[in-house]
């Protein structure tokens, strides 16, 4: 039981690592990108269906860090309850409780930092994330 808490706490750290890229699609965080537009072309797939494909899994990625955020919350107040006073097992529901609150904090935190630095610098590109195609020149 020690060892898979364990790996789930880890499992709840590296998600929430996972969610930095998320902020920067902002199309994506409140509904999923619809495979349409530049995504498809004549039914088919194209290369700037990444954009809709990364959009739909990183916003998969956000519920899923909030629902295991959630649970772990779950399990270390279990543990709390469980550990009959024990100093050693009431430490490891502290550090259950304290790293699943770690991680909904920075999960939230990147999305939040991404929008004030788009809103005081006025550089609202910083929330899209998109595929250069064949049209886009450099300048």
């Amino acid at each position: 039981m020690k060892k898979y808490l364990n790996k789930l706490k880890w499992l709840i750290i590296s998600t929430a690592i996972l969610a930095f890229p998320h902020s920067a699609n902002a199309q994506g965080f409140t509904k999923p990108q619809t495979w349409e537009g530049v995504c498809v072309h004549n039914g088919v797939a194209t290369v700037q269906g990444l954009r809709c494909l990364i959009a739909n899994i990183l916003s998969v990625a956000v519920t899923a860090i909030g629902f295991i955020g959630f649970i772990m919350i779950i399990v270390g107040a279990f543990r709390y309850l469980i550990s009959g006073g024990n100093s050693k097992d009431t430490q490891k529901a502290k550090n259950t409780l304290t790293f699943a609150v770690i991680g909904l904090i920075v999960a939230l935190s990147a999305f939040v930092i991404l929008n004030l630095i788009a809103e005081f610098t006025g550089i609202k590109t910083i929330l899209n994330f998109n595929i250069p195609d064949a049209g886009v020149t450099f300048n």
